[in-house]
């Protein structure tokens, strides 16, 4: 994978991180929305958790098989926006306020994904 590629993958999991460190500090600052904040720290670890490839990535994994996991994220993701719409309790509301911020980050470093693909010759 290249450098700016790999660059783009470790700043997307650093997002996630930063992202769930404001909420955890939020949630003891803003004690009346603490249960909202819950929620999108629970959505968020559950990307943590989602994208552990990434975060132990090679050096040398392809474009095309970042895609793959990337695009098996995404569609883990979209599965999880439709069950959170359903619920739509308070905790699912930060919940899904977390997947749905993370979810176009993702689609972003999916299409960024699909270019350095087309652009490596298959081998």
């Amino acid at each position: 994978m290249n450098p700016t590629l790999q660059r783009a993958v470790t700043s997307f999991y650093n997002l996630i991180y930063e992202a769930q460190t404001f909420a955890t500090t939020m949630s003891r600052i803003d004690t009346a929305e603490q249960e909202h904040y819950a929620g999108r720290i629970e959505g968020l670890n559950w990307v943590l958790d989602r994208c552990q490839e990434l975060e132990d990535m090679d050096a040398n994994l392809t474009p095309s098989s970042l895609q793959r996991v990337l695009t098996e994220v995404k569609s883990d993701l979209d599965h999880e926006l439709s069950v959170q719409r359903r619920e739509k309790g308070r905790r699912a509301d930060g919940r899904e306020e977390a997947l749905n911020f993370v979810a176009d980050y993702l689609s972003s470093l999916i299409t960024a994904t699909d270019i350095e693909s087309a652009k490596t010759p298959a081998v």
